[in-house]
């Protein structure tokens, strides 16, 4: 619809059906579309620093430790990210604060005048948006958040000022492929030339080692580099602290976030990461501050107190590993429920297995939507696989979380995982009960 002003007349809501409908698939890699239209519009210059920030697992705790730094250090910065929780407004900030839906609408109106006949998926148009809305603002730093993969994501149409690969493991197969060298290679695409190109952990660091495309670059280990700037001891009091680090954010994937940080506001030119640089920020480095002002959601997030409810977005096999070990971190003062939803095309097989030892009882739920496994499916597949936990169902995850209330007498500590969906339905569930 466009009003006699020559402007698309559409609310927020309407905006976001009409750019998931002309499109037919969801994903779909590749950067020349979106390249096209970017340079149409003048988006693939931006004066901020840039940092992009890929990985498996762990990107939303380091974007969410570069927003702390950057609070802390009085930048101006922009922030995108995928996919929300419950508003759409979530996937890009500005200073820590969401989006308006007037500053989304101004900025599709100007993508549809400009993409002409240019088909876009969903993600590639959300991301022109939040490159426009940067553009229109001055800020210091910009954060992307890598969406699938790296090389083809949309948001590798940008030259970053520093990359960050948190982790690489299995996850989107059927995209990526099948074995860890595959998934390297495609991660590692976020890596240029003439930037700070960081690694999270030595197993990713000998993953990236091997690819041939990266024989020109420069990479370091953030956990090594962190040291010349952190005492090691003072980082590991402070992450495992219940008050500095309530959701539990694992210290490798805030140790990339200081290091992508402190190298992008480095007034030295850009070069591989060397012990002796030399950074002044003006006042103390605060690692306890910098952890404790870390504000994220969906990731190893206590919801409720009465009983404990913990959400987490984490939906693969290494992310499970990770909850183990965040859960084996608390105290065992009740029974462990989880309430299960996960898309069809995950591991759903090893994502069960390895977090079955900390479970005592599972309520799988269905899921909206054409990807969601049906919960009969999710049992079954626990079921088949023998696991020692008690098992049951539901129709949601609102059904799942009162059933799971009543058993022991409420005497319960609650996990909902498995999907982004999953703690979606249950953030949305809780405004009825607290």
């Amino acid at each position: 619809m466009i009003s006699l002003s020559g402007k698309y007349m559409k609310n927020l809501k309407q905006w976001l059906e009409h750019i998931e409908s002309f499109h037919p698939e969801e994903i779909e890699l590749g950067l020349e579309r979106i390249s096209d239209v970017a340079s149409t519009m003048g988006l693939l210059e931006q004066s901020s620093k840039i940092i992009l920030v890929g990985g498996t697992n762990g990107k939303g705790s380091c974007v969410a430790t570069i927003e702390s730094l950057a609070r802390c250090y009085n930048k101006t910065y922009g922030s995108y990210t995928s996919p929300h929780l419950v508003r759409f407004n979530e996937r890009i900030k500005i200073n820590g604060q969401e989006v308006c839906d007037s500053q989304l609408t101004d900025a599709f109106e100007s993508i549809e005048s400009c993409r002409k006949n240019t088909t876009l998926t969903f993600f590639e148009f959300t991301t022109l948006a939040a490159l426009f809305i940067f553009k229109q603002t001055s800020l210091d730093l910009i954060i992307l958040e890598v969406g699938l993969g790296g090389r083809l994501d949309a948001v590798n149409i940008i030259d970053p000022d520093v990359s960050v690969i948190t982790t690489i493991d299995k996850d989107h197969e059927s995209w990526l492929g099948d074995n860890l060298t595959d998934i390297a290679h495609e991660k590692s695409g976020i890596y240029r030339n003439n930037a700070i190109n960081i690694v999270g952990d030595k197993r990713s660091f000998s993953l990236l080692k091997f690819q041939k495309h990266l024989s020109g670059l420069e990479i370091d280990l953030a956990r090594v580099f962190c040291q010349k700037f952190v005492n090691e001891a003072e980082i590991e009091m402070v992450v495992n602290s219940r008050i500095h680090n309530p959701n539990r954010l694992l210290k490798q994937n805030i140790e990339c976030g200081i290091a992508a940080f402190i190298n992008v506001f480095s007034d030295s030119e850009i070069k591989p990461i060397v012990e002796n640089r030399n950074i002044e920020f003006g006042k103390e480095f605060n690692i306890a501050s910098i952890i404790s002002n870390i504000e994220i959601a969906g990731r190893f997030h206590q919801v409720m107190d009465s009983p404990v409810t913990i959400v987490d977005v984490g939906h693969n096999s290494q992310a499970a590993r990770n909850l183990v070990q965040q859960i084996s971190g608390l105290e065992r003062i009740s029974t462990r429920v989880i309430i299960c939803g996960m898309m069809n095309d995950k591991a759903i097989a090893d994502y069960l297995t390895i977090l079955d030892v900390v479970a005592d009882h599972w309520i799988f739920v269905d899921l909206p939507g054409p990807r969601a496994a049906k919960a009969v499916q999710l049992r079954d597949i626990h079921q088949q696989k023998k696991l020692k936990s008690f098992v049951s169902i539901e129709s949601s995850v609102a059904a799942a979380h009162r059933t799971a209330v009543g058993l022991e007498q409420g005497n319960v500590q609650i996990f909902v995982l498995g999907s982004f969906i999953t703690v979606s339905e249950m953030l949305l569930y809780l405004p009825n009960n607290c």
